[in-house]
């Protein structure tokens, strides 16, 4: 038996599009902040056949249909890399896995990101005993379930490394700068709990039918992720923020020009960004808005404006908020 714990990231450089989709290997870099909550806990346990037992938000539920698929492909593209190891019967033939998780689902929180990642520790942690897999190892485990859950594995700023080819561990995470580099928090506003018709993983598949999908690979490729790998380095938040939002901005303009159009954001999403411009330019405050896949915006800002960013965030009637920092990865328990 083994337990993991582990937390959402959010997307400074998003990962949107894949050159092939079974192995979620990206089309390009992406970089994040792994946050320090809200969490999710695994543990998982030998069984005589797949099982998966989840409460999320205190509602439990038994894991079937395409979800448990999901997971079954999972763990058996997971036996497939720790065969390139040379650890081909480290893990069981089946697994009983059970999920408590207290971020809401599919509204643009990353909740695939901290499952995936965490079950990636989880399953590094039951086959201690025939290897010990690096954090990097551990990343593609978690590549395998969500591109974004690879990030997640590590604390801190983390880029995902696209790398080339189509092999199993051509992309894997890679951090950038720990937990302790610098101090940022991520104040979330959910306007919807509503769960999103179309998720990520269909999503992915539809990036390349947008006309302009090809120049935004080509922006992060040749200049994007750079950007923002010097703007951490050298805890530069005015240009964060410029690369950050641009990136997002330009991510939903490919999703909603994609082949079906896919439209996450809101009304209230549009509104809260608005209104975010506004505070800042009237109170020079170093905040940044940015947005997955999904109406929520996170606000994340330097420790000096946490106050006035968070005063914000509960104005908005109607809204879920959660507040978290930079945070340490996933991790045993």
């Amino acid at each position: 038996m083994a337990t993991a714990i582990s937390t959402p990231n959010i997307a400074f450089i998003k990962y949107w599009g894949n050159r092939n989709n079974p192995l979620r290997l990206p089309m390009a870099d992406s970089l994040s902040m792994t946050l320090s909550e809200p969490s999710v806990e695994i543990t998982i346990d030998h069984a005589d056949t797949l099982k998966i037992q989840s409460s999320t938000m205190g509602e439990d539920r038994e894991v079937t249909g395409k979800h448990l698929d999901r997971f079954q492909k999972v763990i058996d593209l997971a036996k497939e890399y720790l065969g390139t190891l040379g650890i081909d019967d480290a893990l069981p033939g089946e697994l009983s896995i059970r999920i408590d998780s207290h971020i809401p689902p599919a509204v643009g929180l990353a909740s695939s990101a901290a499952v995936f990642s965490c079950l990636a520790r989880a399953i590094a942690a039951l086959i201690t005993e025939k290897k010990e897999l690096t954090d990097e190892q551990v990343s593609i485990i978690a590549r395998l379930g969500s591109g974004s859950a690879a990030r997640s594995v590590m604390g801190g700023f983390v880029a995902l490394e696209a790398g080339e080819g189509a092999s199993i561990d051509a992309a894997k995470a890679v951090q950038i700068a720990d937990e302790n580099h610098w101090l940022l928090h991520d104040i979330v506003v959910i306007p919807s709990r509503e769960e999103k018709k179309v998720g990520s993983t269909e999503g992915h598949a539809l990036a390349a039918t947008s006309p302009y999908f090809a120049a935004r690979i080509q922006a992060i490729r040749t200049r994007r992720q750079q950007e923002c790998i010097d703007s951490i380095l050298e805890k530069d938040f005015e240009k964060l923020q410029r690369v950050s939002e641009e990136d997002a901005l330009d991510m939903h303009h490919v999703m909603e020009t994609s082949n079906p159009p896919l439209k996450y954001l809101s009304q209230e999403t549009h509104r809260i960004v608005g209104e975010v411009k506004a505070l800042r330019e009237t109170k020079h405050l170093p905040v940044l808005f940015t947005m997955d896949a999904g109406p929520t915006v996170h606000l994340v800002c330097t420790d000096e404006a946490t106050e006035e960013v968070r005063a914000f965030a509960s104005a908005q009637k109607g809204c879920t908020i959660f507040e978290s920092q930079v945070g340490p990865g996933a991790r045993g328990k």
